[in-house]
């Protein structure tokens, strides 16, 4: 989905604080474990910012990621406490256990298929140890429906611009996004690159429910980047489960 982009993901991505969502999910794990897992699994890392600023708060990384090209870019980077595996959250095959597993920027609506996420939460409940923490954030319901909806986004910016294109089905609950990038190069000519993403609306129900099936209970769920519940018109929420003994 991201091989295209790979190698400007990080610019693309460059108004996202991986820095301060490290500290946020940092603040869940000290609110809700006992004691400081010794390792935590990054679940769909991409190009391993997160992972990296997880590891700087002190932790022993695991970075999990389907595209071969993201994980190239990952490697570039301080790889220092971290292992990269090349892996989907559905066929997640660990030599152990880890203490917490995190899933970070849409993962969890970029999995469509509803199986392969039953089967995502299985694997991942699987290698948690006992109450271990799975924290993931969501694209809520209202976004998909009142924001992405059937709009068209554009930013006409000097150095990255792009076009942005939605479809949402409503009976399918799946948003299609058709993304045309454009970044200039140093010669001040511009590169363009297609992406078309999809994404699932799912509802409260439908996580607990499947996460619930695979082992995991769930202890709370945050407004983005707070400690507070979600709102009615909140875009994206942050849930915790933990691992059933």
């Amino acid at each position: 989905m991201y091989d295209c982009i790979a190698g400007v993901y990080d610019l693309l991505m460059r108004d996202v604080d991986y820095v301060s969502y490290a500290g946020y999910i940092d603040g869940i794990l000290k609110r809700y474990l006992n004691n400081k897992p010794d390792i935590v699994l990054d679940v769909g890392c991409g190009t391993g910012s997160l992972t990296c600023a997880m590891r700087d708060l002190g932790y022993s990384m695991i970075g999990a990621e389907p595209s071969e090209r993201m994980l190239e870019c990952a490697l570039k980077k301080d790889t220092n406490n971290i292992q990269y595996i090349n892996q989907s959250m559905e066929k997640l095959d660990l030599y152990g256990t880890v203490g917490a597993a995190i899933s970070f920027l849409d993962c969890i609506n970029h999995i469509t298929d509803i199986k392969k996420l039953q089967q995502g939460f299985k694997k991942v409940s699987l290698f948690l140890e006992p109450e271990g923490l799975y924290i993931f954030d969501l694209n809520t319901e209202y976004k998909f429906e009142n924001i992405y909806a059937d709009n068209l986004y554009y930013d006409l910016s000097d150095d990255v611009s792009y076009v942005w294109v939605n479809n949402y089905s409503k009976k399918t609950k799946i948003c299609t996004m058709d993304i045309s990038y454009f970044i200039k190069n140093d010669d001040g000519k511009y590169k363009r690159y297609d992406t078309c993403n999809r994404e699932r609306a799912y509802s409260d129900k439908q996580i607990i429910e499947l996460a619930n099936s695979s082992g995991l209970e769930l202890i709370d769920m945050l407004e983005d980047s707070s400690f507070d519940k979600p709102r009615r018109n909140c875009q994206r929420k942050f849930l915790i489960f933990r691992k059933k003994r």
